[in-house]
């Protein structure tokens, strides 16, 4: 019983701290005709308007942040492929 008990009350916790309410900034891309982006997990839509910082949760703000390591990811990957340096390399 007190198995169940230290568990639930781990995951009521971890529900807590995704659901905790973070600043997030997303910057409008160049090419972007749009004022705002529309994240969606698990059918939950959150229109964020570009170049404001906002309150979202923390799952919200995650989802953020890997998509910039993503896209950046992608750049230096695009770069090698061209043979061009990343910011990085510039040293």
């Amino acid at each position: 019983m007190a198995v169940n008990k230290d568990k639930d009350l781990h995951e009521k916790r971890l529900q807590e701290y995704y659901d905790e309410l973070v600043p997030v900034f997303i910057p409008r891309p160049e090419s972007e005709p749009e004022d705002s982006v529309t994240i969606t997990v698990n059918g939950k839509n959150f229109q964020i308007l570009y170049d404001t910082e906002v309150m979202v949760p923390r799952y919200i703000a995650l989802v953020v942040e890997e998509s910039k390591a993503n896209k950046r990811k992608a750049d230096d990957a695009m770069r090698k492929r061209a043979g061009t340096k990343s910011l990085g390399e510039y040293n």
